[in-house]
């Protein structure tokens, strides 16, 4: 054994009984797997930017160049499913009538109301859906409601029907929407006290009614939809007068308002 074979074989004794490895470079493997998961985590996030990016050009660009193919605008839109949702309220109130009036001109005039604020929002409804425009569930429940019938009472907890409980309240009070707090107080009457509350609030909520029709009469775009409003409005005005007729004649408040002439 020469000087250099001993002195090599000490060495390699010295590092096995110590239990140490000699230090190493990176590998080219563990090179390769950090950068794997760097391309993995590009690809990650190129993909959410591709996305968002995706998601900003619809809603900036497509949307409005399909709105504007189809020959309608965010007002008509807009308009509609405002209209959906006050129809609507208005089924629900004229069903809260059976058990609770025992006049029959009111009981058939909020049957004459209901059906025809039901007629209203099925063809919301349809103009919404030929545009694929989700329909709001309010008008989807009052349609549900209507084709039961309005002339016979509805079982209910005591607060009457909620055909328009999914419907925005629009700030409470807005386009004479009512509150659940106001119904609730309502659907506690009976006889003529629940008459004379009925039509009262049937009035104000016709009124506003006509705040987003004459709206979309003046500014929208598609012609449906606008003449949807104009037919909307003159019903309003016819509606609106034999209510008032019938609120005097069963004791109520005089009621003028020169937004019906």
């Amino acid at each position: 054994m020469t000087p250099q074979d001993s002195t090599t074989d000490s060495t390699t004794e010295t590092t096995a009984s110590s239990g140490e490895a000699p230090d190493q470079e990176p590998t080219a493997s563990s090179a390769y797997g950090l950068g794997r998961r760097l391309r993995i985590m590009g690809a990650v996030l190129a993909g959410g930017l591709a996305v968002v990016l995706a998601l900003l050009l619809w809603l900036g660009v497509l949307v409005p160049a399909k709105q504007e193919a189809a020959g309608y605008s965010d007002a008509d839109s807009g308009y509609a499913a405002t209209a959906i949702e006050h129809n609507a309220q208005a089924v629900q109130l004229a069903a809260l009538a059976p058990g609770r009036s025992t006049d029959d001109d009111v009981l058939a005039l909020a049957v004459e109301l209901g059906e025809a604020s039901a007629g209203r929002v099925d063809e919301l409804a349809a103009w919404l859906e030929a545009r694929d425009i989700p329909v709001p569930a309010a008008g989807r429940e009052a349609l549900a409601l209507a084709e039961g019938g309005l002339t016979t009472e509805v079982p209910d907890d005591g607060s009457g029907p909620r055909a328009g409980a999914t419907a925005h309240s629009h700030e409470g009070g807005n386009h004479g929407m009512l509150t659940d707090e106001q119904i609730d107080a309502m659907a506690g009457l009976e006889g003529s006290e629940f008459d004379i509350a009925l039509l009262a609030a049937l009035v104000e909520h016709h009124y506003g009614g006509l705040q987003p029709a004459d709206k979309e009469i003046e500014g929208g775009m598609d012609a449906e939809a606008v003449a949807l409003a104009q037919s909307e409005a003159d019903a309003i005005r016819v509606e609106v007068e034999d209510v008032r007729d019938l609120l005097a004649d069963v004791g109520g408040p005089g009621q003028t308002n020169d937004e019906t002439n």
